[in-house]
Formats: C-alpha cells, structure tokens, sequence
C-alpha cells in the first residue's frame, strides 16, 4: 500500500503541520491522525525535533480510538522517558495509558 506521503504527494512536513492544525482545532479524525502519524513516527521520527512528543500523544489518543492497540502501545512507550522527566506530562497521556491492554 502506498504511503501517506506518496499517495497525496506532501512533505514530512506537510504531514506535521497537518496533525498540528487537527490538534489545534480539536478535529475527531482519528483514523487520518493515525494514519499520518504513524508515517510521521516510522520514517521521519529524527526530523521532528521536540514535536515528537506531542505527536506521539496525539497518535496514541487516536490508536485506542480505531482499537489500533500496537501502535497506541508503541507511541505510549516511547513517550515514556519523557513522561518520567517532564514536569509538562500531561495527565491525559497518563489516564489514556491505563487503557492500552498489556500494560
């Protein structure tokens, strides 16, 4: 199956600035978050800073939407180190976390 990035012809970060303005303005899509997302996190996880972390929220969030659970599980442990030193976690991330089977 072609990928996000192929299919519509967009940047990483057309891809990132996408997911930004869905979580600015509280769009319920999660299956296109998941979808961009999870090429975001995949292929170009190193390009995009500090905007991993919040992207890795949003994905997880719209994982347990579409009972996508591997990928929810992923993106929760990676934001595990920084849940551990951030003084910024959010509860929500910690809430959502205890829905994630396996955990």
């Amino acid at each position: 199956m072609a990928s996000v990035s192929e299919l519509y012809d967009v940047t990483w970060e057309e891809m990132r600035d996408k997911l930004r303005k869905w979580r600015e303005e509280n769009y319920r899509n999660s299956e296109q978050i998941v979808d961009v997302g999870e090429e975001l996190i995949n292929e170009h996880a190193s390009k995009l800073g500090d905007d991993i972390w919040i992207i890795y929220e949003q994905v997880m969030i719209a994982a347990l939407d579409c009972s996508r659970d591997d990928l929810a599980w992923v993106s929760f442990y990676s934001l595990s180190p920084s849940l551990i030193h951030s003084a910024q976690a959010s509860s929500l991330t910690h809430g959502v976390a205890l829905l994630i089977p396996g955990l």
